[in-house]
């Protein structure tokens, strides 16, 4: 997500850019409204609407380029369609102003707005991916689980984990709610079991689990978001949630505040010293942020506590994923940093190397750029580690789809691969594209030892342009792999891009693949509010199917809680 992506990961002040864009032509008064920074009369003069011949030769080709890419890459014309760049112009040059620097040379107004006017498509095209020429490999029939409102707040599922918690239990389904505060507990396929509350918090937006004061029992650790829409505060935690009474129960611990918004936690042992340490991406706004170690710094017998270190101080970081990827033994770990960044960040672990080298203020991580988006407006909103070839070392599935910056969606949304070359170099292939993509999974669901994708579309209740809305708009796709390292694709569903969660496991114990998604949308249903899907794999059973793009699955309402 950018800048001002508003939601879970989805982060940043998304506010202040659809007012920019709905009040666009009033460049001056854009200004008064954003306040600070330099002076108004600076600002004024950076905006200012004459009407002085614009001539877009090299030299002035060149300085718009220059002003800007300075701070981020250039953004490229067919981002938006032509009438929506007097808006964002108008943004650039009110952001520039507002920083209150004065070591660049801006272009005036008007040229940067006929450079980009000049170069945009009139309408965006959208391309249409070939859909695979056979029908998938196997059939899914979907039950759609509904919950009813509570105090009118619809559901936002940001988080799906298969989880087992207890030694002798089975495996449960943990679904975190951005938007109602919970974090819930479900077993699939038992309709005689309602959900179970494990803990009330904030805006808890993904889970995971470990064993984090070592006693054998599984805890789970939750990044909570501390407002639903993404603003610049310090009410985002890391929340411990320790199970009592057998299980039974969880008392949320806070392990850290104070911070911006949270969107990611994950335990690690970094320093090797036998606890748990927890990498966190606080994705914070446009003014907070940051991403941090919490080093465990407790005594043998001493309960969990934590000493941060920041790794990295920009803003925008949505995911953080553990791994060894240099092979010296110490965990290192990835982040997917959005906003104006579109990167793929991999921070080396030191305590491997006898000379650390650092490029930012950091003692225990050096950051080195693994792959970066061609443009500010990608999108940049998922990340996951799996290797997709098979060959022995771990790939990245990447998705980028956020439209919820600036309402608009982009043709280049979709599914990547960023393949391991070995040293460090990732090579990215595109899989699909997919408007709106937000999670990518992969999995072997017909059973021919190779992985197979699903991938799921989450956009805002209405985007622009208005185009995008004249064919049918998938929302999860399932990519078969045919051969080694081809794909082909078959959407399983349409016109329901509410998914912002997705999670691939044998629910039935059936001994093929299912997956579950969650729901993050305001569309009213007659037996209450979509909450969470199962699509149960037929391949291994012996439920009816129901084939192609589904239409009309059963539901299953849940009681109130």
């Amino acid at each position: 997500m950018n800048s001002r992506t508003y939601g879970r990961q989805f982060p940043g002040a998304g506010w202040v850019a659809l007012i920019l864009l709905v009040c666009a032509a009033a460049t001056v008064a854009l200004w008064k409204v954003a306040g600070g920074g330099a002076s108004h009369d600076g600002a004024a003069k950076l905006l200012s609407a004459e009407t002085e011949p614009v001539t877009l030769d090299a030299e002035t080709v060149a300085r718009i380029e220059a002003f800007c890419g300075d701070c981020h890459a250039v953004p490229l014309p067919d981002s938006f369609p032509r009438y929506a760049w007097h808006a964002e112009v108008t943004m650039g040059y009110s952001l520039y102003a507002k920083s209150g620097r004065q070591d660049l040379q801006p272009p005036r107004f008007e040229e940067t707005y006929a450079y980009y006017r000049q170069h945009a498509p009139e309408q965006l095209t959208f391309p249409e991916p070939a859909e695979a020429p056979h029908s998938p490999p196997v059939r899914f029939e979907v039950e759609r689980i509904a919950i009813e409102e509570t105090g009118g707040v619809k559901p936002a599922v940001s988080h799906l984990n298969w989880l087992q918690l207890q030694p002798a239990a089975e495996p449960e389904l943990i679904v975190t709610d951005m938007r109602r505060g919970t974090v819930m507990a479900m077993t699939p396929g038992r309709s005689d079991t309602p959900p179970r509350l494990l803990a009330a918090l904030n805006q808890p937006c993904h889970v995971e689990a470990c064993d984090l004061d070592g006693d054998g029992a599984t805890d789970l650790v939750v990044a909570d978001l501390g407002s639903f829409g993404a603003l610049d505060h310090d009410r985002g935690r890391v929340v411990w949630l320790r199970p009592r009474d057998g299980g039974r129960a969880y008392e949320p611990i806070v392990v850290a505040s104070g911070v911006g918004r949270v969107d990611d936690v994950r335990p690690a042992d970094f320093d090797q010293d036998g606890d748990l340490d927890l990498v966190v991406a606080v994705f914070g706004a446009d003014r907070t942020g940051d991403v941090r170690v919490l080093w465990n710094v407790a005594e043998p017998g001493e309960p969990p506590r934590f000493t941060p270190e920041i790794v990295d101080p920009r803003p925008g970081t949505i995911h953080v994923l553990p791994n060894d990827f240099d092979g010296d033994g110490y965990l290192d770990f990835v982040a997917l940093i959005s906003q104006e960044h579109e990167q793929v960040a991999l921070f080396i672990n030191q305590r491997g190397r006898p000379q650390p080298t650092v490029s930012f203020p950091m003692v225990s991580f050096h950051m080195q750029s693994l792959w970066e988006g061609p443009d500010l407006t990608f999108g940049s909103n998922g990340l996951q580690l799996v290797d997709v070839d098979a060959d022995g070392d771990i790939d990245l599935l990447y998705t980028n789809g956020d439209a919820f910056d600036n309402g608009f969606v982009n043709p280049r949304h979709g599914v990547q691969w960023l393949e391991n070359q070995g040293q460090l170099r990732f090579v990215c292939h595109r899989l699909t594209d997919l408007v709106g993509a937000c999670v990518a999974s992969a999995g072997d669901f017909d059973r021919d030892d190779d992985l197979d994708i699903v991938a799921v579309s989450w956009l805002p209740d209405r985007v622009e342009p208005a185009n995008f809305y004249d064919r049918p708009r998938a929302s999860i796709v399932y990519l078969e792999q045919t051969a080694p390292r081809t794909f082909v694709r078959h959407t399983l569903e349409e016109n329901s891009n509410v998914h912002a969660a997705l999670q691939l496991a044998d629910f039935d114990g059936d001994g093929d693949l299912d997956f579950a998604v969650g729901y993050a949308a305001n569309e009213p249903s007659p037996a209450g509010t979509r909450w969470v899907d199962i699509w149960w794999n037929q391949l291994l059973s012996g439920r009816a199917a129901s084939p192609g793009v589904v239409k009309g699955p059963k539901k299953r309402p849940w009681c109130r809680f």
